[in-house]
């Protein structure tokens, strides 16, 4: 496999949510993009949490239930994910994804986000990279 690193197919200006996003603009947001998570960051950009569709779902359910007070993306957001690094090569990130549910990976320089890594074009890449063996097999 070729040694490149995943800043070779990060996608480097990534939708995000701000901290303080009402529920709302979240799923606006989350179907506009047409991803099933998003970051959630500061006003610096440093990466707070990630927010997914399935989050936002179970937000919907309570609060049409208990009719609570209005949500926003720190209520719901996971504090716990898989994050990676711009300088990662594409071989290690593919062994430390693989156990991983998530589809969109956070890539951080020190602690703001650069971009993101979907798992499709981590795929993509690896497929090809497999194609290329078995034409100089």
């Amino acid at each position: 496999m070729t040694q490149l690193n995943i800043d070779s197919i990060i996608h480097k200006q990534p939708i995000n949510v701000q901290c303080q996003t009402p529920l709302t603009k979240i799923i606006d947001t989350l179907i506009q993009s047409q991803q099933a998570q998003v970051p959630v960051v500061n006003a610096d950009n440093k990466l707070l949490g990630m927010v997914s569709l399935v989050d936002c779902q179970k937000a919907l359910l309570v609060g049409a239930y208990h009719c609570d007070k209005p949500v926003r993306v720190n209520d719901i957001m996971a504090k716990q994910f898989t994050a990676l690094t711009e300088d990662e090569s594409l071989s290690e990130v593919a062994i430390k994804t693989q156990a991983s549910p998530e589809d969109i990976f956070p890539v951080l320089k020190g602690e703001k986000l650069v971009g993101i890594l979907k798992r499709v074009d981590l795929l993509v890449h690896l497929h090809n990279n497999l194609a290329q063996c078995s034409h100089s097999n």
